[in-house]
């Protein structure tokens, strides 16, 4: 039995969703950290333009762009742009828990190594400089 692309391309969004779903209901008791001791973002070494900037091009623009229409957001809502860094540092507690921990949820396929997601977090908590 064959099926069509698109009957198959269907079916494998509605089992993501469903998955998503299920996780995103089974809570988790992680928060991820408003800030860092100060003498941990004094040694941090990251910035926007050594490793922010080029985290949010590789990870996130795809889809958060304000250059991309609604229908090629792959459903990111339109307000949420991340090409800029006082946009970023606004929106920094929902990237961190979207994107951080221990069963991020962000980008939607594939992504990040655990590593990236480490460095990200302290960026963020640190006050995305």
């Amino acid at each position: 039995m064959r099926f069509s692309r698109e009957l198959v391309t269907l079916l494998i969004s509605a089992l993501v969703g469903v998955l998503v779903a299920l996780l995103s209901a089974c809570g988790t008791d992680y928060a991820p950290p408003s800030s860092l001791p100060d003498a941990a973002c004094e040694q941090s070494v990251l910035t926007y333009e050594n490793f922010g900037e080029l985290y949010m091009l590789d990870w996130c623009r795809g889809c958060h762009s304000s250059a991309l229409v609604e229908g090629m957001r792959q459903g990111a809502p339109v307000e949420f742009n991340f090409e800029d860094v006082e946009t970023i540092r606004e929106l920094a507690p929902m990237i961190a828990l979207k994107a951080t921990g221990p069963m991020p949820v962000m980008p939607p396929a594939a992504g990040p190594s655990d590593d990236e997601r480490a460095l990200l977090a302290e960026w963020l908590a640190c006050g995305a400089r």
